[in-house]
């Protein structure tokens, strides 16, 4: 039986899913209306029972709780690419993000290390 108290909530390809952390189990589903998925990383912000999803050069606003569509937004001439989301006291999550903060501490490492053999010399 599914636990709902803390869903793990996950963004890909222009779909939105919320699975049980415990048994893995599927909650809800949606793939998000007007948004081409093909690879696309959706970004994920949540703030009380509302679910914010950016992708493709749009945001949905989606109820956490059982992922129905409360709104859309085409975010008109601002393009078509990834949208990064963040809200005051909201927790937020994409991986792109991810991505970015791994490959600058990847830099600093390789950096210090360059540093630290030059200095040897």
């Amino acid at each position: 039986m599914a636990r709902m108290e803390n869903p793990l909530y996950l963004g890909t390809n222009g779909i939105v899913a919320a699975l049980d952390p415990w048994t893995g189990e599927e909650l809800w589903r949606v793939k998000l209306p007007r948004c081409s998925g093909v690879g696309e990383p959706v970004s994920i912000v949540i703030k009380n029972h509302l679910l914010f999803a950016g992708a493709n050069g749009r945001v949905w606003c989606l109820d956490k709780r059982n992922g129905e569509l409360l709104w859309h937004n085409g975010l008109p001439k601002m393009g078509y690419h990834a949208v990064l989301l963040t809200m005051e006291n909201a927790d937020a999550s994409t991986g792109q993000q991810a991505t970015t903060v791994e490959t600058v501490r990847r830099r600093r490492q390789q950096a210090a290390a360059a540093g630290g053999a030059a200095a040897a010399t």
